[in-house]
């Protein structure tokens, strides 16, 4: 599995290593950052689920440059989807509300464009040692080779997760029941990666069934919902200082908006907040019973015996343990 989610990294990566001919900034349209960060996700979210039985495999120093690519990719991609909510919102801007969009969006476009070159140096120097330097250490084990630490003699993969996917459930329902008001910035960021977590161990060990798809579909919708809300959070944050600066000393040769300007926009930040917020307790509590029934009954699965646990212990490289094929494709956010 380990191997496969590499393999599957290392097809996204690719190019990232290719020098581009054209300006940076003229990407922002493209979907590689989003394609690499999902890959590393997904291959860290596995690692850390199964970490008691690769703890003598990868080494902390691999996790953490592991960990540092994939937050040039967050950071390159965070710019990237906030200048596309600027330069095409779900709704439509008042015409002092478009004015400070484009103006954010401009900085953003910027900003991605130097996030972007950053991650691309960062691959071409670090990316290849660090794959190789995986390949090396997941490479299959010889015949006769001491199992792992901490397994059960005759046990599945499928059983030796189970316990692990019932963590992450009560890690995302804990985390959930956290969130008490929509300016818990903090509680909905740690709610939303502990539900993308959730979805990704689902999706790694889940057997093609209904109780998967119907989980992937919820964990989906959810984790959409408060990505949308973090989103809104992040953009807020961006937009009031520009509300409190000094207007004479940098306004205009910043070119920054008009305040009405500004505050037409934090207006429709606030509209977006809110709603996001709405839908968000809308699918975590109205839904509750599908929402949480859905992972819970896979957990079970994989303890009931053969049908999941064929599919967990299923040979490294067969990508149907991956991705089931009655899975619908990723969401734009991953």
């Amino acid at each position: 599995m380990a191997r496969l989610l590499l393999e599957r990294a290392l097809e996204k990566a690719a190019p990232l290593l290719v020098a581009l001919a054209d300006d940076t900034a003229g990407t922002i349209g493209n979907e590689e950052v989003h394609d690499l960060r999902v890959a590393l996700r997904r291959l860290r979210s596995w690692l850390r689920a199964a970490r008691d039985l690769l703890q003598d495999d990868i080494s902390r120093r691999e996790l953490a440059a592991l960990r540092r690519l994939a937050r040039h990719a967050g950071a390159a991609r965070d710019a990237q989807v906030q200048w596309h909510w600027l330069t095409a919102p779900g709704e439509p801007f008042s015409a002092p509300a478009a004015r400070a969009a484009h103006w954010l969006a401009a900085a953003r476009h910027a900003e991605y464009a130097a996030a972007r070159e950053r991650l691309q140096r960062r691959a071409a120097d670090r990316w290849p040692a660090l794959a190789t330097s995986l390949a090396a250490a997941l490479a299959p084990q010889v015949d006769g080779a001491a199992p792992p630490p901490n397994t059960v003699p005759g046990e599945s993969l499928a059983e030796h997760l189970a316990p692990v996917l019932a963590r992450h459930l009560a890690s995302a329902r804990s985390a959930l029941d956290d969130i008490e008001h929509r300016t818990q910035v903090a509680a909905i960021h740690r709610a939303r990666i502990q539900v993308k977590r959730l979805r990704y161990l689902v999706e790694a060990v889940g057997a093609p069934s209904r109780h998967v798809t119907s989980a992937v579909r919820h964990l989906r919708a959810l984790q959409d919902t408060l990505g949308d809300l973090h989103d809104a959070h992040v953009m807020e944050r961006q937009v009031a200082p520009l509300l409190v600066g000094d207007r004479r000393r940098d306004g205009r040769v910043a070119g920054r908006p008009a305040l009405r300007d500004l505050r037409a926009l934090r207006a429709v930040l606030h509209r977006r907040e809110l709603a996001a917020f709405r839908h968000s307790l809308d699918l975590a509590a109205g839904s509750a019973a599908a929402l949480w029934r859905a992972p819970a009954a896979v957990a079970r699965t994989l303890l009931r015996g053969p049908p999941a646990a064929q599919v967990a212990t299923r040979p490294a490289d067969a990508p149907r343990a991956i991705v089931p094929p009655n899975h619908a494709p990723p969401d734009r956010r991953g």
